[in-house]
């Protein structure tokens, strides 16, 4: 639906407004950086009231069309954030097909993901899926809500149930400017996804963890078994895979070599 300019900006502001409230704590930088960047169109240019177009999608269809529009149509470059939960695996495919379709382009891809993401078997595949075919990735520990630059197109939607989603669609250059500013603030303090994904990998899973925990309390297997609800074979290949992983010879140097990483 197209709106006047003053309309537009109010009903931006209103949605920008409610989604505001459910942010964490530490995301102010979000209206200084807004703030900071005149709402206003570049002097001598005097854009058309047609220009200034918002749209509200609920429809899962349109959504779908509207994000394969938004990076068919770019030409320069698609700056996002993402926040949890991971969707599913037919929405995370089309993301991948789209952004490898901007990519084959020559469009320069960034994008901001919840560390939750790197914590999901899916989410995790999907990120280096992303990454091998040269999308530059970093991530946060809580995104706030989804925001999408492609050029001069804006689009965010709050964090939320699936079944409550829905997509706002801006036009006016300005605002993709002002929002890309903002993007460019969380990018700054989020961190590569090789430095989080090693970091994860150096950090035992919850457990390894527990074995270790019942181990150094000198439990017997068979009732470390029951305690994380594996049969007895299966906890020794744990094992066995823990010591490894720790490049220890035998429980004793495990124990040791988890305490020096602070795993225990």
């Amino acid at each position: 639906m197209a709106l006047g300019h003053e309309a537009a900006m109010r009903r931006m502001i209103e949605q920008t407004a409610m989604v505001l409230r459910d942010m964490a704590e530490g995301f102010d930088n979000l209206g200084d950086s807004v703030g900071r960047h005149s709402a206003l169109p570049e002097a001598g240019h005097s854009p058309r009231m047609s220009a200034y177009t918002v749209e509200f999608l609920t429809d899962p269809v349109e959504i779908a069309a509207a994000l394969l529009d938004a990076a068919a149509v770019a030409t320069n470059l698609i700056i996002s954030m993402h926040p949890g939960p991971v969707a599913k695996r037919a929405e995370l495919d089309e993301e991948l097909e789209r952004t490898r379709h901007a990519l084959s382009r020559g469009v320069a891809v960034r994008s901001i993901y919840a560390e939750s993401f790197l914590k999901s078997p899916i989410g995790a595949k999907h990120l280096r899926a992303l990454a091998e075919s040269g999308v530059n990735i970093r991530l946060l520990g809580s995104v706030p809500f989804q925001l999408i630059v492609s050029d001069t197109l804006t689009m965010f939607s709050g964090a939320g149930h699936e079944d409550a989603r829905s997509l706002a669609v801006l036009r006016p250059a300005f605002v993709a400017r002002a929002a890309q500013q903002a993007l460019e603030h969380w990018w700054t303090t989020a961190t590569p996804l090789d430095d989080l994904a090693q970091h994860v990998n150096d950090s035992p899973t919850p457990q390894e963890q527990a074995i270790l925990r019942l181990m150094s309390a000198g439990v017997r297997d068979e009732a470390i078994a029951r305690e994380i609800g594996v049969s007895i074979r299966t906890f020794r290949r744990n094992l066995a895979n823990l010591l490894n992983r720790l490049g220890a010879e035998n429980r004793f140097q495990a124990g040791v070599k988890a305490s020096a990483k602070g795993w225990l």
